[in-house]
């Protein structure tokens, strides 16, 4: 989101604006609505688009729980299992944080020009895990 209200509300154009899109146009939309809902002012807001990012993920060595399911039932061992898997993700994901933060490709721009003088069909370097 580039803007929201509060930021058009400090534009001096703004005002004039807000009156022309509540006055008829938007109010409209709200034809089957009543009350204070139908009175509410709408209030566009201006987005952005996202450049599309490297998109980053690691699958992390299996966590066994086949022929546990007697030993899991105990809430001790389950709750044992379970802060050994949220810290096995949690380290798989400041692993890939931190590959990011090093990946000389993770804007668009490195990804286009290494594609124009490797080819369309190169396939753009990424780490080692």
């Amino acid at each position: 989101m580039l803007l929201d209200y509060n930021d058009l509300v400090k534009l001096p154009f703004y005002d004039t604006i807000d009156k022309k899109i509540n006055e008829g146009g938007l109010r409209k939309l709200r034809t089957d609505s009543t009350g204070e809902i139908k009175n509410q002012d709408m209030h566009p807001v201006v987005l952005t688009p996202k450049v599309p990012g490297r998109f980053y993920f690691i699958f992390g060595k299996p966590i066994e729980t086949r022929g546990r399911e007697k030993e899991l039932r105990d809430k001790e061992k389950a709750q044992h299992l379970y802060l050994h898997v949220k810290s096995e993700v949690e380290s798989c994901i400041k692993y890939l944080k931190e590959k990011r933060e090093e990946d000389p490709y993770r804007s668009i721009l490195p990804r286009l020009l290494y594609q124009a003088t490797h080819g369309s069909d190169a396939e753009i370097p990424t780490f080692e895990p």
